[in-house]
């Protein structure tokens, strides 16, 4: 874009304030933005938080000089905005294409931070990538709706299946303010509701015992799995063993999230028939990060799913919308929501890239998105 074209934001052209790439020098200066806007002090590791960071931005094994993450600079040479990228291989109706997830979008709070945030973004999405995702509140679907970019509502929705449905409601009582004592004294009587769930509430609280058999999920074994059942949609992503081992590897060490496990579903006969990874949660939500299964199988790996993580002590399990399992999920006990928090944001200039995410016809899951890689 030249300058002096009116797209530009207002002001952008009198101020010495820029959009660059991200250098690896800029990483101390990132972190230190990261920790005054996302971070209370004394409440984590400040350099374990460095590390991950330089990790994400530096290290990644998709890192491509033309598609860089971004810094805003301003007129002191200060770091006051970040817009992170991590390109992504995809393939949409057989052809190569190139992704990329925005992540750790910050800005400096201050007089200039909505032109700070409006230029990356513009920058970001002026990139030479065919398909943009970013997953953001309401100001960051605004922003990018400015710039051409839609919300995919389907993909923002997520869906819970209770496992303890007690101890659900509990939990989700204290995240949103219930005072500590009282959640430590109803708990014996959650427990207790629990194990009389099955025969007050019926069929909604039992869980069907799985008939397939699970064990640990190689990486070769799950880019088998990608290639089979993401195959069936005209959009999905493209792995290999290194970029896959990185993102695996990365997931295994959030141990905040819970234990992340890994587990292909099997028939008597040994052949695999879907795959889940998730982190297991004790007496928490587990949250699922990807499932896959061939058609007439989903709703039996739902079904080890959720008796796993049961047996596992999970109170609920949890994971992002996938269109393909709405019947089984549903089917299941599980219900659909928002978290009122994050949507799911998609820009291309390339209208059947759009219409196939906008129809479902895209496999895209956790592993695809800033969920799995924020810091």
């Amino acid at each position: 874009m030249k300058p002096g074209d009116r797209d530009e934001p207002p002001g952008a052209q009198e101020t010495s304030s820029r959009v660059r790439p991200l250098a690896e020098r800029d990483v101390p200066q990132v972190v230190n933005l990261y920790e005054r806007i996302f971070k209370k002090r004394g409440a984590h590791d400040p350099v374990a938080a460095a590390e991950y960071l330089h990790e994400i931005f530096c290290r990644n094994p998709w890192r491509d000089d033309a598609l860089p993450s971004l810094v805003y600079e301003d007129a002191g040479g200060r770091i006051a905005g970040c817009l992170g990228v991590m390109p992504r291989r995809m393939r949409f109706e057989g052809r190569p294409i190139e992704a990329a997830i925005s992540h750790t979008f910050m800005v400096e709070p201050g007089s200039r931070s909505t032109l700070a945030a409006l230029e990356l973004a513009r920058t970001f999405l002026s990139g030479d990538q065919d398909l943009s995702i970013a997953e953001g509140g309401t100001p960051s679907s605004r922003i990018l709706e400015r710039f051409g970019g839609s919300t995919s509502l389907l993909f923002s929705l997520r869906w819970t299946r209770a496992l303890r449905p007690s101890r659900y409601l509990l939990s989700f009582l204290s995240r949103r303010g219930l005072a500590a004592p009282v959640s430590w004294a109803v708990a014996p009587l959650c427990a207790a509701a629990d194990a009389l769930a099955p025969l007050i509430l019926g069929a909604p609280a039992l869980l069907a015992r799985p008939r397939l058999t699970g064990e640990d999920l190689g990486t070769d074994d799950l880019l088998e799995c990608l290639s089979r059942v993401a195959a069936e949609r005209s959009l999905r992503p493209e792995y290999d063993r290194e970029s896959l081992n990185w993102l695996l590897d990365l997931l295994a060490r959030k141990r905040d999230r819970g234990l992340f496990q890994r587990v292909a579903v099997r028939d008597a006969a040994g052949e695999v028939l879907g795959w889940y990874l998730f982190y297991l949660n004790r007496g928490g939500i587990s949250e699922v990060v990807q499932i896959g299964a061939r058609k007439p199988f989903v709703g039996e790996v739902l079904d080890h799913l959720f008796h796993h993580a049961w047996r596992g002590g999970a109170v609920a399990v949890s994971g992002q919308m996938d269109p393909a399992a709405f019947q089984a999920l549903a089917a299941r006990g599980a219900f659909f929501h928002h978290d009122g928090a994050s949507w799911f944001l998609v820009h291309s200039r390339d209208p059947g890239v759009l219409a196939a995410i906008h129809r479902a016809d895209a496999f895209l899951t956790r592993l695809e998105g800033e969920w799995c890689i924020a810091a």
